[in-house]
């Protein structure tokens, strides 16, 4: 009974003094491809912010979405369903052409200023980016994204949506 005890112990003092850590990330979250459509889905995802971080949505859109169509669903904000969800957008609702020229890095030139915009709206346009370049085979994804505003064009960009 003294060993049970004793061992007990053991084992008790000997998993103290280990402190958690925090979250580490890891960049953005793996991209599936459903190989039936060839890489080519019938959602896009687009992100919008909810409770301060910037978050997917997915929408089903019948056929298969380029960047800029994904791109200008995204700037014409989240859906009454998706608000209702507390869905929200960092970015104003914009239009005008948006222009894809493939990388890598990708370079996006969107038709208004980025300096204005915050950090999550940049991450909103950026991971949006990545997700409908991910369904689209015939385009390298690097890891990166170039954004070209009327008055600014950013460093690369990652998507930090978590």
């Amino acid at each position: 009974m003294k060993k049970l005890f004793v061992l007990v112990v053991l084992l008790l003092v000997s998993a103290c003094g280990v402190k958690p850590t925090g979250v580490v990330p890891a960049g953005p979250a793996p991209t599936l491809r459903n190989p039936g459509s060839g890489g080519r889905g019938t959602d896009v995802i687009l992100y919008f912010v909810l409770d301060g971080r910037v978050a997917p949505v997915s929408r089903s859109t019948g056929s298969s979405v380029d960047v800029e169509t994904a791109l200008s669903m995204l700037l014409a904000g989240p859906t009454a369903g998706e608000a209702s969800d507390g869905y929200v957008s960092a970015l104003p609702a914009r239009s005008g052409p948006i222009v894809l020229a493939p990388g890598p890095p990708a370079a996006i030139s969107l038709p208004f200023a980025l300096k204005p915009i915050s950090s999550s709206g940049i991450n909103q346009l950026v991971c949006t980016a990545f997700a409908a370049l991910a369904t689209q085979s015939s385009y390298a994804v690097d890891g990166t994204i170039a954004l070209a505003g009327t008055d600014v064009q950013l460093p690369y960009q990652t998507c930090q949506a978590f």
